[in-house]
């Protein structure tokens, strides 16, 4: 099947390409459902690429339809370009009908019409306010049948919108005419908890694959969007073996370096557990190594936010001025999930970040939607990581709950790192921590820390241990000093057992000293009485010779 693109991205997503060429596509819908915006939006779209497109109108006047336009940021263009045909074929009020008709005039104007402007998109909206004049229903579908004919005579790619009352598959007075067509759009508009939520299906598409769930659809400045259908998705993800520091070095070394460039970290925790103190100090960090982040709050305005970081030693200040950082502050009540997720996303495709934060992602529970939470934050999760982008979400849990959202949201299922911050309370005081529960890829401590907060930063304690529990404030203070002490009385110990030892050497040496001269002493005297011995010795063995003691006796030698 050869389709034709209508340049609304999420559209073209969904139905893998665009709608069917030479053929026409019925649009139904209740009142306000988005039929005549759909139809405008692809006129303005193709007429932007450099097309042409004629609008037949059976309902509202030209001018109402340049003003219906005009409301969205690109009917200015639409409304002024010379490739757009408006054609008012409302009949009129005292018209009388009598027998049958048919649209062979108005098909000339409009076949006439496209070959001029070389028009491929036509549109026929709210057709059934003329055909229901018809005498006979066989009648009224037969010039739809004819219509289609023209389209494929033609080449045109055409759009025909009907209205359906209570969710019904039917238009009014053309019962039967989504058999004869290829395409089949619905479109829906519902109050649900005093709140109008739009949803767009493809009820029937022959021959094309596409998306047959209904799906959240939205109508703002820019017109419709499909937010969990973007276009450009990244399916070549590339995993990154970087680490990227989260500012606290104690914390990084626990995770193995940090986390992985592109990952997710989750940080949830009970109010005051020095969450978004975290995020923030991420982001500071980020911007530290030249990477721009997109800092997302539900529960923090800029101006007191970034005053009380200065408290820790977080300057987020500069960062936000010099456009590192941008930083935007969401009402979780004031949207719908689908709602806060189309900004986030169009935020992302304008400031293109390298880091994101969301602070806190459990806030997107207490939004109303039909579709759920949970798919806005998994669909979240699932684009930023194939746009590479590193991010960190923070989520509130409960007293009773220690997994709370995290959980009921299937964000610590999906995060590739989980961090749990809670409070040590004992002895009369609350004293932050911080565990680690995963970190995909990582090898990392299971030991529970303490986290500090002061005004030089954030930083984790030494680990101090009591018959195995971790020791946290006074009680590691008191331990550290326990410690300390303990550490100088061994010293003065070592020292004063040191100081015998050298002592009992010198003495040890004044002995082997004295003992060497008595020795000397001995030694002497030894030779000397020796000496004396062999002396007296001699004089005996000379004596006893004849011959040398009558020499001795004339050279005057007396016996004594």
């Amino acid at each position: 099947m050869e389709k034709r693109t209508t340049g609304i991205i999420d559209f073209d997503r969904v139905t893998q390409g665009g709608l069917p060429a030479g053929q026409t596509t019925l649009v139904l819908g209740e009142a306000a459902a988005g039929k005549t915006v759909l139809a405008l939006q692809v006129l303005a779209r193709a007429i932007e690429q450099g097309g042409a497109g004629v609008f037949v109108s059976f309902e509202e006047s030209p001018a109402q339809i340049r003003q219906d336009a005009a409301s969205f940021n690109w009917g200015e263009s639409l409304i002024e370009a010379d490739s757009l045909v408006v054609i008012d074929a409302r009949p009129r009020l005292s018209a009388e009908t009598a027998g049958e008709f048919d649209l062979e005039g108005l098909l000339s104007i409009v076949t006439a019409t496209s070959r001029q402007k070389g028009a491929a998109w036509i549109v026929f909206d709210g057709i059934d306010q003329l055909l229901r004049h018809q005498v006979g229903h066989n009648a009224a579908i037969n010039q739809i049948r004819r219509v289609d004919e023209a389209c494929a005579e033609n080449g045109w790619t055409l759009l025909l919108t009907g209205k359906t009352q209570h969710d019904g598959t039917e238009p009014f007075h053309l019962e039967g005419i989504e058999f004869l067509l290829s395409a089949t759009v619905m479109l829906s508009a519902r109050i649900v908890d005093q709140q109008l939520n739009r949803s767009l299906r493809i009820a029937k598409f022959r021959g094309s694959a596409h998306v047959t769930d209904e799906l959240p659809m939205l109508i703002d400045d820019d017109g419709i969007a499909l937010p969990y259908h973007y276009g450009n998705e990244n399916d070549n993800i590339e995993a990154s073996n970087e680490r990227l520091s989260l500012g606290v070095d104690r914390l990084d070394a626990l995770l193995g370096g940090g986390i992985y460039r592109g990952s997710s970290l989750l940080i949830s925790g009970r109010p005051g557990t020095a969450k978004s103190t975290l995020a923030a100090r991420f982001a500071e960090t980020a911007v530290a190594r030249g990477q721009k982040t997109l800092y997302i709050s539900f529960d923090e305005l800029e101006g007191p936010y970034v005053r009380n970081l200065q408290s820790v030693g977080i300057n987020l200040r500069d960062p936000i001025e010099a456009g590192q950082v941008r930083f935007k502050t969401l009402s979780a009540y004031a949207a719908r999930v689908t709602e806060h997720f189309l900004v986030i996303r169009r935020l992302l495709d304008d400031f293109e970040p390298d880091c994101l934060v969301i602070d806190p992602i459990s806030a997107l529970l207490k939004a109303s939607a039909t579709e759920g939470a949970e798919m806005a934050t998994e669909r979240l999760i699932d684009m930023v990581r194939r746009r590479g982008i590193t991010t960190l979400l923070t989520s509130l849990t409960g007293v009773r709950d220690p997994e709370g959202e995290a959980t009921q949201g299937q964000i610590s299922t999906l995060a590739d790192s989980w961090i749990v911050l809670d409070y040590n309370v004992r002895g009369g005081e609350r004293n932050r921590s911080l565990s680690i529960v995963k970190s995909r890829g990582s090898g990392h401590s299971n030991q529970q820390r303490e986290l500090l907060l002061s005004s030089e930063g954030i930083d984790l304690a030494d680990v101090y241990e009591d018959g195995g529990e971790v020791l946290m404030g006074t009680a590691r203070v008191e331990r550290a000093q326990q410690d300390e002490a303990r550490a100088r009385r061994a010293q003065l110990e070592w020292k004063q057992r040191r100081n015998d030892l050298e002592r009992r050497i010198a003495q040890a040496e004044k002995e082997r000293e004295r003992l060497a001269q008595t020795l000397e002493l001995e030694a002497e005297e030894y030779n000397e009485v020796t000496r004396l011995d062999e002396q007296w010795r001699n004089r005996i063995r000379r004596r006893r010779d004849p011959a040398t003691r009558d020499l001795e006796h004339r050279d005057g030698f007396d016996d004594d």
